[in-house]
């Protein structure tokens, strides 16, 4: 099983994936763990250039060649086009990321506003340069489904079982 579980900064990525990752006993990974992983960059430099979203493509294919992982956060959309993928957007009102953002960093509210603006536009600008794609055009994932009005560990029960009917099939 392999899952990508794309979504806003704030919309509850980290969280569902915890629940689906312990359900069907898969592998989190998302950019940081990623990063993580590549220890020294500048061997990965050329000329003192980096190509980070080339770097974190890469890994996810090395990844990919595995199975019963999940990539959540913003590395999930460079799956976009992937067909062995199950792929769920998650998506709440930009407020409430805010506040989710600024509760689980421990940060004023402006500055989360500040973070989740950004990332939205860096994320709907990966979308748009790596597929040309619009991130919110819901053609682009199997599931969409807004994380804004339940608590996230009743959005995972719900994505478990639509899972496990995708898994019939």
């Amino acid at each position: 099983m392999k899952i990508a579980l794309c979504g806003y900064l704030g919309s509850g990525c980290t969280e569902v994936a915890e629940v689906l990752a312990s359900t069907f006993n898969l592998e989190v990974f998302n950019t940081s763990r990623i990063l993580g992983s590549l220890g020294d960059l500048s061997s990965l430099s050329r000329s003192g250039e980096i190509d980070m979203d080339k770097i974190i493509r890469d890994k996810l294919m090395e990844i990919l060649k595995g199975d019963n992982v999940i990539i959540e956060g913003r590395s999930a959309f460079m799956l976009l086009n992937r067909k062995d993928v199950i792929k769920i957007f998650l998506n709440a009102p930009f407020e409430s990321r805010v506040k989710h953002v600024a509760e689980r960093r421990g940060i004023p509210i402006e500055d989360a506003r500040d973070d989740v603006a950004r990332s939205d536009r860096d994320r709907e600008t990966l979308v748009q340069r790596l597929h040309g794609k619009n991130l919110l055009d819901a053609s682009n994932y199997d599931l969409v489904i807004s994380t804004s009005s339940k608590p996230y560990s009743r959005i995972a029960e719900i994505l478990v079982s639509v899972i496990e009917n995708l898994l019939k099939e």
